[in-house]
């Protein structure tokens, strides 16, 4: 399947050139969350990259592939593309198009010929070099190209579709995809993971400009250098479902913002956003440990988050063994405390939140900060309070008009202790110690569901955003 007509060399030499230049120029990089997650700290942010979209092509006759790509033109920009990490360390992917694709080698710039439509690319690695059905090619890193360039191209990795083009690289002896996309596009397949596209028009728009904003930020951090991509498809950066996940609405509220971000002193900020903030959201020097000018804490309508109010019970006993999990091995709890991770004197955030818990037990006595505790445990977010429980059993009783001879014994729950100023005293195996939180994610930037809110109320989604990112400038790059 491999193969190049002789016919052909004059009118691919000149296509291999371009995309040959156009992948070799595509460098690598990575990126963070922000959904319900921890999220990553935010780095220096480096200057803006454009958006825009690539060029397919269209046939499968061989007769008619010369006259075909002599049609073909020089790509935009690098700027104007994203690449997505959709998996690593795989040892076989399969890649087609239902219009038929066009394969090049990214590094030799060799053409290898199309594989018509519906035939399926088997791809591993042998020899370091990536083998295509079976048969070596000389290349460590090979593009699947459309041959249609018409709207609604697809390529198909591993049966789900995408939009532009898919990148098959060897990374050490296993296979890393990556999908070749223009930044619009990407947007579109990620807007409905990350937000319902029912919702209001106006937070869909908000959350197309935030989501977009994050992008070229942490396209440009180059955080996943090492992983031969701009960002990851999964919440870790942003959820992105491809062609597969993209709903009309979302697209629309994609193209009506089309090529708007946020900038802070014309630079492109770190745009976070997560689900519920249960009413208030968090400066980030008191999630990152860094001060961004533009992410202050901020009041948030979350009245109506299905999130805004939660608990988790654990027993001492449980709590013991999720710290000692995580390397914090205390003995046997005793004590339990709010407290301030960095020996600050209070316990307490400005935004009202828990700055950190103080875990007393029999072998030592560990301070972690909120956000910590929340990781541990497994929690929604890092805005809850705590509180222990005893349960004993109540004096016996004789149910009346019962049939049913002796006495019951009930079980009810003493008075929570809450803590506040005050330390939690852990007695014995009988207790319980309760979170009791609100929100959910890490609490910086847009919270989704105040998102909602304010968009339900009649606000526009400029004001959406500059409500959660503070004295920030909403442009338009061309």
């Amino acid at each position: 399947m491999i193969s190049v007509g002789l016919t052909k060399k004059l009118t691919i030499g000149i296509l291999v050139v371009f995309l040959g230049v156009f992948l070799l120029g595509a460098g690598s990089s990575e990126a963070s969350v922000l959904r319900p997650g921890i999220g990553k700290k935010p780095q220096t942010p480096t200057t803006w990259q454009k958006p825009s979209e690539h060029n397919n092509k269209n046939d499968n006759k061989q007769d008619n592939a010369t006259e075909e790509r002599a049609t073909w033109k020089k790509p935009q920009k690098n700027d104007d593309f994203i690449r997505v990490g959709l998996a690593g360390g795989v040892v076989q992917a399969t890649i087609s198009s239902v219009t038929g694709m066009h394969i090049l080698g990214e590094a030799n710039k060799r053409d290898y010929g199309d594989f018509r439509s519906n035939v399926a690319a088997v791809l591993t690695v042998s020899d370091n070099v990536i083998a295509v059905n079976g048969k070596k090619s000389s290349s460590t890193s090979l593009a699947f190209v459309p041959i249609s360039r018409e709207s609604g191209t697809i390529i198909r990795y591993n049966g789900t579709d995408y939009r532009g083009e898919i990148v098959a690289k060897v990374i050490g002896d296993k296979l890393v995809i990556v999908n070749l996309i223009s930044i619009e596009d990407y947007i579109k397949g990620v807007l409905p993971s990350e937000m319902s596209p029912s919702w209001n028009k106006e937070a869909l728009k908000a959350q197309a400009v935030a989501a977009r904003t994050y992008a070229i930020y942490t396209k440009n951090q180059k955080v996943h250098l090492g992983d031969g991509y701009d960002l990851c498809n999964a919440t870790h950066c942003q959820a992105y479902d491809g062609l597969s996940g993209e709903v009309t609405a979302a697209s629309e509220a994609v193209d009506a913002t089309k090529g708007q971000i946020m900038t802070y002193q014309g630079v492109p900020i770190y745009a976070p956003y997560h689900a519920s903030s249960g009413g208030v959201t968090e400066n980030s020097e008191d999630v990152w440990g860094n001060k961004l000018p533009y992410l202050r804490s901020v009041k948030d309508d979350d009245s109506k988050s299905p999130y805004h109010s939660w608990s988790v019970k654990f027993t001492a006993a449980q709590v013991q063994k999720l710290l000692s999990s995580a390397g914090k091995n205390i003995g046997q709890l005793k004590n339990i405390a709010l407290a301030s991770p960095n020996g600050g004197a209070s316990g307490t955030l400005r935004s009202g939140r828990i700055a950190g818990v103080r875990f007393e037990g029999t072998g030592q006595t560990i301070t972690l900060s909120s956000q910590q505790v929340r990781q541990i445990f497994g929690l929604k977010s890092s805005y809850f309070t705590v509180r222990t429980q005893r349960r004993t059993a109540a004096v016996p009783t004789t149910k009346p008009n019962s049939n049913v001879k002796g006495n019951k014994t009930d079980v009810i729950d003493t008075p929570p202790a809450a803590m506040k100023d005050k330390e939690l005293h852990v007695e014995n195996g009988n207790v319980e110690i309760i979170f009791d939180g609100h929100g959910f994610g890490h609490g910086l930037g847009m919270a989704q569901y105040g998102a909602k809110a304010m968009a339900d109320a009649g606000k526009k989604y400029d004001e959406i955003l500059h409500h959660y990112y503070t004295d920030v400038e909403i442009s338009k790059k061309d």
